[in-house]
């Protein structure tokens, strides 16, 4: 699959994640959800696990996936002088 083509279905995959950031699934599971062949889904759940979007909490035979919820940085600059 050419990576235009994966683009959609990489989104399709994490909106389904987001919309059950819960889920734990096989790549079974997300096929049955999505209609989509175990075969179109595998190389885009490898980019999203390797962009940290899910994670594989299963083992190469069996792989389980879920949302990795983002983490968010953020900064407070201590040195703030009074105007």
């Amino acid at each position: 699959m050419v990576q235009k083509e994966l683009l959609p279905l990489q989104m399709e995959c994490t909106m389904l994640f987001q919309s059950n950031p819960y889920m734990i699934e096989t790549i079974e599971g997300i096929a049955e959800k999505l209609d989509r062949t175990k075969e179109e889904l595998l190389p885009v759940l490898s980019q999203l696990v390797i962009q940290g979007i899910l994670q594989n909490l299963g083992d190469i035979n069996s792989p389980r996936y879920r949302y990795k919820e983002p983490s968010v940085i953020t900064q407070v600059d201590g040195d703030l002088k009074k105007a």
